[in-house]
């Protein structure tokens, strides 16, 4: 009887646990990514293939973004590296996707509002007080996306 409640209580663990292994999975390789791109950027003249090393971090940082739904450090990440590639068009695209992670959060929870980057903060709250009035008069048609 022991036995079959103790493996019970590891499959219910199991199943509880089963969705947080791929956010924690993404956060060790958003902190590798990380890690990655302040090297190249500290040593500039000590890396070789810095542009084709810069792509790779933006990938593996929108691939971690895509399994941290909310969270724009990803957004953020790829967009800083296409932005020291040289890429600015490319840079901007993840700029608007983590202005739309950025909103999602505030419109969740407004008190989230402090938290986001000054260069953010001003568009983000006028935003969000365009969609509240649209809420408050019944016309929103629907909740901010997420980016991804």
């Amino acid at each position: 009887m022991r036995v079959a409640r103790a493996i019970g209580l590891g499959a219910v663990l199991a199943f509880l646990f089963r969705p947080e292994v791929p956010r924690y999975r993404a956060e060790r390789r958003l902190g590798a990514a990380s890690a990655a791109f302040e090297y190249v950027i500290d040593r500039p003249t000590e890396v070789q293939g810095a542009p084709a090393i810069l792509d790779r971090i933006t990938d593996a940082a929108l691939a971690a973004a895509s399994d941290l739904p909310g969270d724009t450090r990803g957004w953020t990440l790829a967009g800083s590296c296409q932005l020291v590639n040289g890429n600015a068009d490319r840079a901007l695209e993840k700029r608007f996707a983590a202005e739309a992670s950025f909103l999602r959060a505030v419109w969740i929870s407004p008190a989230l509002l402090r938290a986001v980057p000054k260069e953010f903060a001003g568009s983000i709250e006028a935003e969000l007080h365009r969609m509240e009035k649209e809420l408050a008069a019944g016309r929103l048609a629907a909740p901010p996306a997420r980016a991804d």
